[in-house]
């Protein structure tokens, strides 16, 4: 049973990354992130992880229930404590790879081998990953934030425009907007791509948007 929503936009995100990496030059590769700890390369490596846990998970035996959502998952971990951690292990993926182009080859076929695998679950079926158990549809959701914000900052790393496609953003957006909890203020005249960079804190709040989202800019960044 095709998992509706959060498979399509992890697909058609890692579709457009893969489009980029494939193509890149080594030099592109060296490239420094907004990821201050990674260069493109590093990133890339990064994001192969994040999706390499699908694979991982379903390999696995389903936990008996979920505990955890798309959107508590992300307040089951402390961004401050586990970030170093975080980027030792995609330094370490990524100069596991001999070249930049040798780590794209493998991105492209390790995430089509995790969209195949999920195409053959149900929606409903449980994922345990490193602490949460998650439906998969929920995981996925995670899966598909993860590819869309990092693949907005591997574009920006390579001077591009965002290739964001709406499903990556419309996922990302209704996470970003469960965390909050409250609507935006329409005063703020947010597109997806500046809700998406203020809620992941690539981008600081101005003052005069601090003082239109009020107490709820005590919130931001959303996660990091």
């Amino acid at each position: 049973m095709r998992v509706p929503e959060a498979l399509d936009a992890l697909k058609v995100e890692c579709e457009r990354v893969s489009e980029a990496a494939l193509e890149l030059s080594e030099e592109d590769f060296g490239l420094p992130s907004r990821c201050s700890a990674w260069n493109v390369k590093e990133l890339l490596a990064h994001m192969y992880r994040d999706v390499e846990r699908t694979i991982v998970g379903l390999r696995q035996d389903p936990p008996d229930e979920a505990d955890t959502d798309a959107i508590t998952y992300w307040t089951a971990y402390d961004p401050t404590v586990d970030a170093p951690e975080i980027a030792d292990r995609a330094k370490t993926r990524a100069a596991s790879y001999g070249s930049g182009r040798e780590l794209a080859i493998v991105w492209d076929d390790m995430w089509r081998r995790a969209v195949d695998l999920a195409e053959e679950e149900g929606p409903l079926r449980v994922i345990r990953t490193w602490a949460p158990a998650l439906t998969l549809d929920e995981f996925l959701k995670t899966r598909a934030l993860e590819i869309t914000v990092h693949g907005m900052d591997m574009a920006l790393a390579l001077g591009r425009e965002p290739w964001t496609t709406s499903e990556g953003a419309d996922v990302t957006i209704k996470i970003l907007q469960g965390l909050l909890g409250p609507e935006l203020p329409d005063e703020l005249g947010w597109d997806d791509l500046t809700f998406i960079d203020k809620g992941t804190g690539r981008a600081a709040l101005t003052n005069d948007e601090r003082d239109t989202l009020g107490r709820l800019a005590e919130r931001f960044p959303l996660l990091a």
